[in-house]
């Protein structure tokens, strides 16, 4: 076995040893049960000598597992600040996702401070489900995500940002929005999926989303189709405002209640507290108290 995974294996054997059980340690190291009783059973080995007993429902360590609990502790912890240090200390960058709705008025304006203090920062854009999965491979260190049904919430540190709302918009010019003209109007969304127009029809009438006329996952160009033509769209309402205000467009349907969707910050479990990334996620979180961002 590689030094590498000698690692790996002793920091399940002192997650377990701290937390007293292999599923507390799992959901602190974002790990699997499996995966951390397997790193258990290589210390064991290398070991030659049981580890753990059975004590009740729970595990109790043995007088060999507090021995070699007393001889790696510090060592480990040592190596985790100085890793965690140098990841701050040479500016190491901060690779982060998000939907491309989100970066020009919320991450960029939240984040440009923390750039001019020396932060590195590597965007890119996704939808929710595969900006997930980028996050559990290691290919990003935060994602900022929309969609949480089905996310391995055990192996993720989820914190709520903020909900923003979206609003069913077109030109002035075009009558008021009813769910029975759907097979009549034609609509432009972001994505084959049409995800907030799938959210806003189930929550106005509990219908299934409309077939898109033209896609383009810029919000730019939808607002821009909508303003030259009679396709109407669902928006966040931070970026219709303005045309809104202007009266290029208008509101074509006010529910009873706002349909609002939540916007989430992930990250590995256990990695929230990393300075870097929780210097990101500080600033992030505070932007969401801010009046206009």
């Amino acid at each position: 076995m590689s030094t590498a995974q000698d690692l790996v294996a002793l920091r399940s054997f002192l997650a377990v040893y701290r937390t007293g059980g292999v599923a507390r340690a799992a959901e602190q190291l974002g790990l699997s049960q499996p995966a951390v009783s397997h790193h258990l059973r290589t210390v064991e080995s290398f070991a030659g000598r049981p580890l753990f007993a059975r004590a009740g429902r729970g595990i109790a360590p043995t007088e060999a597992g507090h021995v070699l609990a007393a001889e790696i502790a510090s060592h480990l912890d040592g190596l985790d600040l100085v890793i965690d240090g140098r990841r701050t200390l040479d500016a190491g960058p901060v690779f982060l996702g998000a939907p491309a709705t989100q970066f020009d008025q919320h991450i960029a304006a939240a984040l440009g401070p923390l750039a001019d203090e020396g932060i590195c920062l590597r965007h890119r854009i996704g939808l929710s489900d595969d900006l997930v999965s980028a996050l559990l491979d290691d290919r990003l260190d935060i994602a900022v995500v929309t969609k949480i049904e089905g996310a391995p919430r055990q192996r993720l540190h989820l914190r709520h940002w903020f909900d923003e709302e979206f609003v069913l918009v077109g030109r002035p010019d075009q009558p008021p929005f009813l769910p029975e003209d759907v097979a009549r109007r034609r609509f432009v969304g972001y994505s084959e999926e049409m995800p907030m127009f799938r959210r806003y029809f189930r929550s106005c009438w509990d219908i299934p989303a409309p077939p898109a006329a033209v896609t383009i996952p810029d919000m730019t160009s939808i607002l821009t189709y909508v303003r030259h033509s009679t396709l109407l769209s669902v928006v966040p309402i931070h970026y219709a405002r303005p045309f809104l205000d202007a009266g290029l467009l208008s509101l074509l349907h006010r529910p009873a209640t706002p349909v609002l969707n939540p916007i989430y910050l992930a990250t590995r479990r256990s990695r929230q507290n990393r300075p870097h990334l929780k210097s990101v996620f500080d600033a992030l979180l505070a932007s969401a108290a801010r009046p206009g961002t």
